[in-house]
């Protein structure tokens, strides 16, 4: 694990929370998947992460979660922004990317960090139930009432939820995409004020979650996790669907691992991380300005790969 002293990382939040991103780490081509082609609704190229020169400067036009700015006024920039889930992203205020067919499945998940929806060019694929930890057909409909329980099968679950290992395709094309504390399907542990939770943040399974209602425990104002296994009370009620993570990309966070979920704050990790904090192994923390290596973005204080269309 690469360390750093938060406050680095503090100051990359505000002075330049966004990666650099040239170059290309697309995960092949083909497929089924909807949208994500590199075009706006215009059919004119998106423009990728703005390059940098030493210190950020925002760029008009850029996809807000790239354009280094402050976009929804939330005081976190760019990467160091929960709903931000990479440089093509064009909403900062919304776990949606605003990317053309992404986001659309609410029964079938794929790679989240894609840009788009389907399993065609990535090779992940699950129910979104299995992420649920849901025991049967009902408790599938129950916890995701827009996903067509029909197709559920717990047989088919990735591990180690199910016992299906997750494909060598799925993990070599989507697992360098996963932002710290994440997997691959968008299972993501996130902090707001009242704690951290592992929450689906694709809008198709969780339509009203946000990075301020994490651990909201829904309408029946149940404990989301009286059993400690943090799934919830089991009504699906909760804004953000608990969920439980699989083994693509899984990277831990918060704790002893000095490694910042999305959301945390630098001060509350234990005094054991001695005021550092890690990039989880594999990854290379972001430089005091925010900027990462060619193809990869800065995630919460860690660059992660980054899919450039």
């Amino acid at each position: 694990m690469a360390a750093r002293n938060w406050f680095l990382g503090v100051v990359a939040a505000f002075a330049c929370a966004c990666g650099n991103n040239g170059g290309s780490t697309g995960d092949g081509g083909g497929g089924d998947d909807g949208g994500g082609n590199g075009l706006d609704d215009g059919g004119n190229l998106l423009i990728d992460a703005p390059p940098f020169g030493g210190s950020c400067t925002p760029v008009v036009g850029a996809p807000q979660c790239s354009d280094c700015a402050d976009n929804d006024g939330d005081t976190r920039i760019d990467g160091f922004d929960p709903e931000c889930s990479g440089p093509l992203d064009r909403l900062e205020d919304s776990f949606a990317t605003g990317i053309p067919g992404d986001n659309i499945d609410a029964t079938m998940q794929d790679c989240f960090f894609d840009g788009n929806s389907g399993a065609g060019n990535d090779g992940c694929n699950q129910h979104v139930c299995c992420l649920l930890q849901a025991s049967n057909k009902q408790q599938c409909h129950l916890l995701a009432p827009d996903a067509d329980e029909n197709k559920y099968d717990i047989a088919e679950c990735y591990q180690p939820f199910g016992t299906v290992a997750v494909p060598t395709k799925c993990q070599m094309n989507c697992g360098k995409l996963t932002s710290p504390g994440c997997d691959c399907f968008g299972c993501c542990t996130i902090c707001d004020a009242g704690g951290c939770r592992s929450v689906i943040v694709n809008p198709s399974v969780s339509p009203a979650c946000t990075d301020m209602n994490i651990s909201d425990p829904g309408p029946d104002g149940m404990d989301p996790d009286t059993n400690g296994d943090g799934m919830g009370d089991g009504t699906g009620d909760e804004p953000c669907k608990r969920c439980a993570q699989t083994d693509c990309g899984m990277t831990s966070c918060g704790g002893a691992t000095c490694i910042l979920c999305p959301g945390q704050d630098p001060s509350s990790l234990p005094t054991s991380c001695n005021g550092m904090t890690a990039c989880p192994m594999g990854y290379v923390e972001c430089d005091s300005a925010g900027n990462c290596p060619v193809g990869s973005y800065c995630s919460s204080g860690c660059c992660s790969g980054a899919i450039i269309l």
